[in-house]
């Protein structure tokens, strides 16, 4: 089955669309018709962390908190390797990212596989590297 690297931006506006990125994020949702998303380890950590902080300001019941994270859990996903530190390095500082942005770009750029991403910074990159952004 084909996959792509689905980064945290674009997966928690499928849950906390903003206005102007909803019919964008709606239409990146049928990426998965036909792949698997593939993410690095930190994504769980990323998404929690938007979570919580969701929660803390009031924004989420622990109710619609915990019913967010088992509706994402279902999403048909794999978890990639990261890579070693030195590798991370070159790229973040090759494509100016922070290293966890790295780590999406690097997952798409050894994979093959198109990036699905909301983040400017990470879409622009990806293109200097060649890597398509779904």
């Amino acid at each position: 089955m084909k996959a792509f690297i689905l980064d945290a931006s674009m997966a928690l506006a499928w849950f906390f669309p903003h206005p102007e990125d909803e019919a964008i994020t709606l239409d990146k949702r049928s990426l998965f018709d036909e792949r698997v998303a593939l993410v690095p380890t930190i994504w769980r950590a990323e998404v929690v962390n938007f979570i919580a902080r969701q929660q803390s300001k009031g924004g989420l019941s622990a109710a619609q908190a915990a019913e967010t994270l088992h509706q994402i859990a279902q999403l048909p996903m794999g978890i990639v390797d990261d890579p070693a530190p030195g590798e991370l390095l070159v790229v973040a500082t090759r494509f100016r990212l922070t290293a966890y942005d790295a780590l999406y770009l690097h997952a798409a750029m050894v994979s093959g596989e198109p990036l699905a991403t909301l983040d400017a910074g990470l879409s622009r990159a990806a293109r200097e590297a060649g890597v398509e952004v779904a």
